[in-house]
C-alpha cells in the first residue's frame, strides 16, 4: 500500500500499574440474530466479559408488526435457536468461561431500538458487521451501521470469522480530536487487560501541527514527519502515565487516516476509532475514517463515543 511512515517502539516501566478494573458490574451486550457473524460477536465477547469479569447478555429481537401467532410463534422459535447457538459458542469461547455468566433474552422491539436503549447501561455492545438478511458482498449491515452513529457506549464489530485471540497488538488512531482520544483510552486500557502492545497511527496530513495549505512533497517530509512525531509524544504523555506497563508503538505516515489504520491493523486482534475526529461538522455522528475502517477492517473494529 502506498504510504511513508515511521515506527517507534517505546517500553515503558513503572513500579505502579494504574489500570481499567477487572470487575464491572456494566455487562457486555451483544446482538444475535442467528447469523455467522453474530456467533462471532458472542465468541468475542465472552473472552472480553471473562476479562473483566462482567456479565455478557445476549440479545435477539422478535419485532414484527403483526400480531397473528402463525408468524410471532415461529419468529420467537428462531429467536431462541439463535440465542442458543450464540450461548453455546459463548460457552465454548475458552477452558477458563466456567464462570462467565451469561443471560438470553428475546425483545419485542426493533434491533437498533433494542440495542441503542441498553447501550446507556452496558460496558460494551457487541455485533458482527452484517446480520443474516445482508448479502456476502455487503461489507457493513444497516443495523450495524445505525448503531455505529448512534451507540451511547463503545461497540466492537466483528467480521464473519471468528477472530482468535492472541499476542497481536491493538491498533488506535488518533488525531488529537475529543473522539481521537477516547479511542487512546480505550485502546491502552484494551491493551494493558491483554497484555500486548498498542500501536498509534497517526495520519500527519490530518493534523493542525502544520499549515496543511502548504503541500508536503516528499523531500520536505522528514522535518514535517519530525514535528508530527513531537505533537504525537505531547499527545501520548498522559495516558502513558497512567499504563505505564504497555508497550507504545508510534506510527506517524504521511498517507490517508483511513487506508493507514486499514495497512496497520492487518494482523491486530483489535483496531479502536473514535465515532467522529476534527472533519465533518458538529451533527455527524459517525466519521468518514470510522466508516472506512468498518467496512474494510479484517478484524475486530472498536468504535468509542468521545462523550461515554
Amino acid at each position: 500500500m502506498p504510504g511513508h511512515s515511521g515506527i517507534r517502539c517505546v517500553d515503558l516501566q513503572g513500579d505502579c500499574r494504574v489500570t481499567a478494573s477487572r470487575f464491572t458490574d456494566e455487562p457486555v451486550v451483544v446482538g444475535v440474530d442467528g447469523s455467522a457473524t453474530a456467533r462471532a460477536a458472542a465468541h468475542w465477547a465472552a473472552r472480553d466479559a471473562a476479562l473483566h469479569r462482567s456479565e455478557l447478555e445476549l440479545i435477539a429481537s422478535a419485532n414484527v408488526s403483526a400480531d397473528d401467532p402463525r408468524v410471532l410463534e415461529p419468529l420467537h422459535a428462531r429467536c431462541e435457536r439463535a440465542l442458543a447457538e450464540a450461548r453455546r459458542v459463548a460457552e465454548d469461547a475458552g477452558d477458563s468461561l466456567e464462570a462467565l455468566k451469561i443471560t438470553t433474552q428475546i425483545v419485542d422491539s426493533p434491533p437498533v431500538t433494542a440495542l441503542l436503549e441498553v447501550s446507556d447501561r452496558a460496558r460494551l455492545l457487541v455485533v458482527g458487521n452484517r446480520g443474516h438478511m445482508a448479502g456476502h458482498r455487503v461489507s457493513l449491515g444497516t443495523v450495524t451501521t445505525a448503531l455505529a452513529e448512534h451507540c451511547r457506549c463503545p461497540l466492537t464489530v466483528v467480521r464473519d470469522s471468528m477472530s482468535h485471540w492472541s499476542q497481536a497488538g491493538v491498533v488506535v488512531g488518533t488525531d488529537g480530536s475529543p473522539g481521537g482520544r477516547a479511542a487512546v483510552d480505550a485502546a491502552f486500557a484494551a491493551a494493558d487487560l491483554r497484555g500486548v502492545p498498542v500501536t498509534v497511527v497517526h495520519a500527519w496530513c490530518d493534523t493542525d501541527v502544520a499549515d496543511t495549505s502548504v503541500p508536503c512533497t516528499m523531500s520536505e517530509w522528514p522535518s514535517h514527519r519530525s514535528r508530527a512525531d513531537a505533537w504525537l509524544d505531547a499527545e501520548l504523555d498522559e495516558v502513558r502515565r497512567r499504563y505505564p506497563q504497555v508497550t507504545v508503538r508510534c506510527a506517524v505516515t504521511r498517507d490517508r487516516p483511513g487506508r493507514a489504520l486499514l495497512d496497520h491493523a492487518q494482523a491486530a486482534q483489535l483496531l479502536v476509532v473514535g465515532a467522529r475526529g476534527r472533519g465533518g461538522f458538529a451533527a455527524m455522528r459517525l466519521g468518514s475514517t470510522s466508516l472506512t475502517v468498518l467496512r474494510s477492517a479484517r478484524g475486530p473494529v472498536m468504535v468509542v463515543p468521545h462523550d461515554r
